[in-house]
């Protein structure tokens, strides 16, 4: 440093930068870190970082990718896609069904999508006041839709080809199913 500084900056100036230098060297090493555990690579960095709590309970859904509530169907289809062709790099023929205890399976189990966990019946203890939810929004949309067995199903699979129709799908079932619906 320069003598002409006052020895009390001279003093604080040094581990102050030293400070910031190690912080910004973690966070960029944290950028480049892998940091998968199960999350979807969406062309951001991010940290992986388990709880306490995770490490100490075993979820049969841990480590598999899932869809998330505001997918697109471009989306949803990206990530089916990704799990075929995982099944077809171990062996499996496009559009053939794996046999159920294929090696294949097995290998490619981390990236079968699973539903938004809002939207599993299992798991969301309000899933019938959403189907009846998703039912009125896209209704108000005008795509038919009715409850049937307990989920949400349109009259027509003609709807599909309304225009903005995916776009009313996740505005609906982001507001239906969202906090429980």
């Amino acid at each position: 440093m320069s003598s002409s500084l006052p020895s009390l900056y001279r003093g604080v100036t040094a581990p102050l930068l030293t400070v910031v230098a190690s912080g910004a060297t973690l966070v960029l090493l944290a950028a480049c870190g892998g940091g998968g555990g199960g999350t979807r690579d969406e062309g951001v960095a991010s940290i992986a970082t388990p709880s306490a709590h995770a490490a100490t309970t075993a979820d049969p859904d841990s480590g598999h990718v899932r869809i998330r509530l505001d997918d697109s169907q471009e989306d949803v289809n990206r990530l089916w896609d990704a799990w075929s062709h995982c099944l077809e790099e171990h062996g499996v023929p496009s559009g053939r069904k794996a046999p159920a205890n294929s090696p294949a399976l097995k290998a490619c189990d981390s990236k079968y999508p699973l539903q938004p966990v809002e939207m599993d019946p299992a798991k969301n203890p309000r899933y019938s006041d959403g189907v009846r939810a998703m039912v009125r929004c896209m209704n108000s949309h005008g795509i038919k839709s009715v409850v049937s067995d307990g989920n949400w199903a349109m009259v027509s699979g003609d709807s599909m080809n309304l225009p903005d129709f995916d776009k009313y799908r996740v505005q609906c079932q982001v507001k239906s199913f969202k906090n429980g619906g």
